[in-house]
């Protein structure tokens, strides 16, 4: 909140310079007193966000109370030292000081734009008498812009590209109302030229409540306009805007808007189109317009340098990384490719997606790779061509047609990887699950020790075969009763791995909605296939 106000603060400080008009048919000047209202509360509003910033700073801090506790017993301190003075405390009072900004925020609230329009402005004589409150106003802006930096150099990268085009809006605002207000200074200093040639006016500070006595004609001869006379008075960039009668004009948004086209001209072609007088403080005034326009030019342009060395930066070490992994990775990804036959057309696609995706440590299997962010329809195909055909030797499911077997591969099953020697299922517990095998090897036994001939019945399942088909009937014949894991089938044969497994697992919940949403339960015909297409 206190940035967005400062930077509202930015925007509002240059209107003080609209505020002074030219009064043409008596020579004087006077001030705009709807814009001077308006901007004596909005600066006002603005600048108790920079209180509020500097009371908070001094009371809530804990450095800030620290130096304030430091305060209260400095005088008890300097009687038990002899009147030592503590360098120490005192140092670190000015690096805070400095740290914290709270001087530039004290220098910022000082109201000198006020104080020059309304009370010296129209009573100043000469450029010389103007010196230093111009002097004043253009500092006091410089730490407001300042403040605004230190707050947001430490915002992200984005902020900080939308501070940089906010800088160069700002500069035309901010030229172009010194224009308009170096065009009144230029404006004055041509009448107090007309009435030191002659004694035809009084040289006084030109105010509208000062009824001096003012030779009009002889002020409108030594000052010509329109056409101008440079041999009597060069008026140079500032013509135009004497020439437009913006200056005598209160239509601010007509002055508003000429003015910061004029800045923003300017300021992108670096002032070369500026046809200044021999007058120095014009000629330094369009130096500084060509040399803040290059300035801004430069910032963007290092910031464009910044962000490309930045990108090319992060390719490169993308490339790395990818020619790294690829050296590490590569032939385990390209070994499971082989070792599923995954199609030709999807190696590529897969291989990539691995080696940018796909953590140095974890192994490469089908849980891994269907976990590296595939695209949705690549990672159904992965699926499809790993489980469709061992799902169509099912005896079950063979009365499916492919695109409910489909439909099973894409949004039911899901991988699963066993290490070696892991009980997939026990024996009398609950079968919570059935088991396609895409690699490896699971062997399948019973410990019934009948006629005392220890093991028997072992088989062995390997890839594209499948366990739990009891499961699956359970389903079909419970799909309309309600049912808890305490009704699940019992496991006659242990399920053991005697490798590493790879598979998908369809599970018992995930059956029930299968079977709910693909079949009909007919206690005569419990395999009648609804119409799912």
């Amino acid at each position: 909140m206190f940035i967005i106000s400062c930077v509202f603060a930015l925007f509002l400080d240059p209107l003080f310079l609209y505020i002074p008009i030219i009064n043409e048919d008596i020579k004087c000047l006077e001030l705009d007193k709807k814009l001077k209202n308006t901007a004596l509360v909005l600066r006002s509003f603005t600048d108790l966000f920079y209180i509020a910033n500097v009371i908070i700073q001094i009371y809530f801090e804990p450095k800030a109370r620290a130096f304030r506790v430091m305060g209260k017993s400095y005088c008890s301190t300097i009687v038990l030292t002899k009147g030592a003075i503590l360098v120490e405390d005192a140092l670190d009072l000015a690096k805070w000081i400095w740290r914290s900004h709270i001087l530039i925020d004290i220098l910022a609230l000082l109201p000198i734009p006020q104080v020059l329009i309304f009370i010296f402005f129209t009573n100043m004589r000469g450029f010389r008498s103007r010196i230093v409150p111009n002097s004043l106003v253009l500092f006091q802006y410089v730490l407001r812009v300042l403040r605004i930096y230190l707050s947001c150099k430490q915002l992200e990268n984005h902020v900080q590209s939308v501070f940089k085009f906010f800088t160069f809006i700002l500069a035309s605002h901010v030229f172009g109302a010194l224009w308009y207000f170096f065009s009144i200074q230029r404006v004055t200093d041509c009448w107090q030229f007309a009435c030191r040639s002659t004694n035809g006016c009084e040289a006084s500070s030109f105010d509208c409540d000062d009824h001096a006595l003012r030779n009009i004609a002889l002020v409108n001869n030594l000052c010509p306009i329109n056409p101008p006379n440079t041999t009597l008075f060069d008026f140079g960039i500032f013509l135009d805007a004497l020439q437009s009668d913006m200056l005598r004009s209160s239509d601010f948004p007509q002055k508003f808007l000429h003015c910061f086209w004029w800045g923003l001209r300017n300021l992108s072609s670096f002032g070369q189109n500026l046809q200044t007088s021999t007058y120095a403080w014009e000629d330094l005034f369009a130096i500084f317009i060509s040399i803040i326009g290059m300035l801004l030019f430069l910032i963007y342009l290092n910031g464009i340098m910044q962000t490309y060395m930045l990108l090319s930066t992060e390719r490169s070490k993308e490339q790395r990384k990818l020619m790294k992994m690829e050296r590490k990775r590569g032939p385990a990804i390209a070994s499971w490719l082989h070792n599923n036959d995954i199609p030709l057309n999807m190696n590529k696609m897969i291989m990539s997606c691995a080696l940018r995706e796909l953590d140095a440590n974890k192994d490469v299997n089908v849980e891994s790779i269907l976990s590296i962010g595939l695209p949705l329809e690549c990672l159904k195909l992965i699926k499809r061509h790993l489980c469709l055909a061992t799902l169509k030797k099912v005896p079950v499911l063979q009365a499916m047609d492919d695109e409910v077997l489909r439909k099973v591969c894409d949004g039911y099953l899901k991988p699963m990887i066993y290490n070696e020697n892991k009980y997939i299922i026990r024996e009398m517990e609950p079968i919570e699950k059935m088991l396609f095998i895409t690699q490896g090897t699971v062997r399948t036994y019973n410990t019934s020790n009948i006629g005392g001939s220890g093991f028997s019945r072992t088989s062995c399942l390997e890839r594209g075969d499948f366990h739990g088909e009891e499961l699956l009937n359970w389903a079909l014949y419970n799909v309309n009763v309600a049912s808890s894991s305490d009704d699940l089938p019992i496991s006659t044969r242990i399920v053991k791995c005697s490798t590493k497994v790879e598979g998908f697992t369809l599970m018992a919940n995930d059956l029930r909605s299968l079977v709910s949403e693909f079949w009909t339960n007919d206690i005569d015909n419990p395999l009648s296939v609804s119409s799912t297409r």
